[in-house]
């Protein structure tokens, strides 16, 4: 039967004690009303209805970067669960069945549905109603079953008596349900209760009124059914993600020294044979080719790494891309638009911003590279300096193949610089080094004999020493 998707997103959150929806905060670097939507794509539903609230934009923007197909329908106010699903009447309409998902539940699983599913179609019942049972089951919603195990009702904590708050099967929220009778007991609900709300899980009675009562499916796994109503929540769930990406990183051939302490956002693709050490970090569309070694402390985020790249302790690398077997850091700052070869080597506090770093090209230590275009083979020394900005235009320099850069080298680009030339260490470059030329601009050394027995530093202690006795 066809199934629409509701998924309840209008909340505000105020436990997070944030100006940011609740919905839009993220897991493993997915915002949380992503969790069911992708979910509701994986079950093969073809409408997603998302019930939106006052930060209507930034949930909206959040669901559009997945689902450009998903609708929304906008609760106004908040009165309750049941005004939020009464708000997608509309937008489900000609749908036999509806699931209504939780926008901060992101570890619901597909064969969990597919399981309450299966009990819809095989029960004689219009609901069926996802529960869990937690160590301490306080706060939560009790279902209340008769001595078959179907519901009789659904009791929130504040409306409970002592018996039932006694109970451990726990509401989780998330329910699969019949259309027309979704409606027709939504129709008949009323708000007293301690919250002056339509709850929707006053749709239990109704199904047990007229003589076919909700049935349930318990969730073996609480994690599950987990919700966000704090950061303190969101740090839980966060762990147990990152523990699950990594369990499934490392059973497809991933080697991590301390998972516990290495974050693989969902969206990074790692082959098999990589080596990953304690506090890596890797977001976004990032890509780890095979026997790549990422060591202490690296942070990735839109990184593309070829096969065998070598990533020394704290390096941070943004948006760029780096060639088969080639090696970066330690402590190496690769700004968006870093481009480096096969072979190409950039050491210990190299920073490098839209550089394109030809094959076999190495700068070992100490240098800054922006706006450049470097060819194969290049030598770049220790403190060179690619002096890109005039205060209001960036510039380009080009190196091309071959060309040696000694140590201290100032280059002041718009300039190019051919190849095989060679540049003298301490040089400061202001305009084009034709091919195979040696570029120097330094001021003539002088060297002043005896000047350190009068004014050198053990000449100033000595006269100092002789004037304090």
């Amino acid at each position: 039967a066809r199934t629409a998707a509701v998924i309840l997103a209008a909340g505000r959150g105020t436990r997070m004690k944030s100006d940011q929806a609740k919905v839009t905060f993220e897991v493993l670097g997915r915002p949380l009303i992503q969790y069911p939507v992708l979910l509701s794509e994986q079950l093969g539903i073809e409408k997603t209805i998302v019930v939106v609230g006052r930060e209507r934009d930034q949930v909206e923007a959040c669901v559009g970067m997945v689902n450009s197909k998903a609708v929304y329908a906008l609760q106004a106010e908040a009165r309750g669960t049941a005004d939020a699903v009464l708000a997608a009447r509309a937008d489900s309409e000609g749908s036999a069945h509806v699931l209504i998902l939780s926008g901060d539940v992101p570890g619901l699983g597909q064969e969990t549905v597919e399981e309450m599913a299966r009990v819809l179609e095989a029960e004689n019942t219009p609901l069926v109603v996802l529960c869990f049972e937690p160590d301490d089951p306080t706060g939560y919603g009790r279902v209340v079953c008769d001595s078959d195990g179907k519901i009789e009702a659904i009791v929130e904590q504040r409306d409970a008596s002592e018996a039932v708050r006694a109970l451990t099967c726990c509401n989780a929220g998330i329910y699969l349900v019949k259309r027309d009778f979704l409606y027709d007991a939504i129709a008949k609900l009323d708000t007293n209760n301690a919250q002056n709300e339509f709850y929707l899980t006053d749709i239990a009675v109704h199904a047990a009124l007229q003589g076919t009562p909700a049935a349930v499916v318990v969730c073996s796994d609480a994690m599950e059914t987990a919700g966000v109503n704090s950061r303190a929540d969101l740090a839980v769930l966060e762990s147990r993600f990152q523990a699950l990406r990594n369990h499934e990183l490392m059973m497809n051939g991933v080697t991590m020294i301390d998972p516990s302490r290495t974050r693989v956002e969902w969206s990074v693709q790692v082959d098999a044979d990589v080596t990953l050490h304690s506090d890596v970090v890797i977001r976004g569309e990032s890509r780890v080719g095979r026997g790549s070694i990422i060591h202490q402390g690296c942070v990735l985020q839109d990184a593309t790494l070829g096969e065998g790249v070598l990533l020394k302790p704290y390096c941070v690398i943004t948006l760029s891309s780096l060639g088969n077997n080639t090696t970066v850091g330690p402590f190496a700052h690769l700004r968006p638009g870093t481009n480096m070869a096969e072979d190409a080597k950039l050491g210990n506090f190299v920073e490098t911003k839209k550089v394109n770093l030809g094959p076999g090209s190495k700068a070992n230590h100490l240098a800054y590279l922006g706006d450049a275009e470097i060819g194969a083979g290049v030598n770049i020394g220790a403190g060179t300096i690619t002096c890109n900005y005039d205060g209001v235009d960036k510039h380009k320099t080009i190196i091309r193949d071959r060309v040696f850069v000694g140590s201290n080298v100032e280059i002041v680009a718009p300039l190019t610089i051919g190849e095989e030339a060679v540049v003298g260490a301490g040089s400061t470059l202001v305009r084009d080094v034709p091919p195979r030329s040696l570029a120097l601009s330094r001021a003539p050394q002088s060297n002043i004999r005896d000047w350190a027995e009068d004014k050198g530093p053990s000449a100033r202690r000595k006269a100092r020493s002789r004037k304090e006795s």
